[in-house]
């Protein structure tokens, strides 16, 4: 059965297209619940009108898929909370200020 640090694992390899900053160090995932072999993720984006959004969802359910244990993976876009600089993990907040981002 996989577990939630191999979806993790795979989350940190993929990045937000206008950030160079994984997802899940930016805090774009909500939840992440597993039953069985199927996989569901609650994300958000940056920002509501990003048009690369269903370019990420996308990759996002290929690579999970591809995982040992995985059957099925769900990826839905939510928008409640909005993404705020305060879901930064320390490794996220670190690469942006390393980027010049005042966060």
């Amino acid at each position: 059965m996989v577990t939630r640090d191999q979806i993790i694992d795979v989350l940190k390899t993929c990045f937000d297209p206008e950030i160079p900053v994984n997802i899940w160090d930016l805090g774009l995932i909500y939840d992440i619940t597993i039953v069985g072999g199927a996989v569901s993720i609650k994300m958000t984006l940056t920002a509501v009108g990003c048009s690369l959004g269903p370019q990420l969802v996308s990759e996002i359910e290929a690579k999970i898929s591809c995982t040992d244990g995985v059957e099925d993976c769900k990826v839905e876009m939510v928008w409640s909370p909005p993404w705020s600089p305060e879901r930064l993990s320390d490794d996220g907040r670190l690469s942006l200020q390393a980027m010049g981002f005042p966060v």
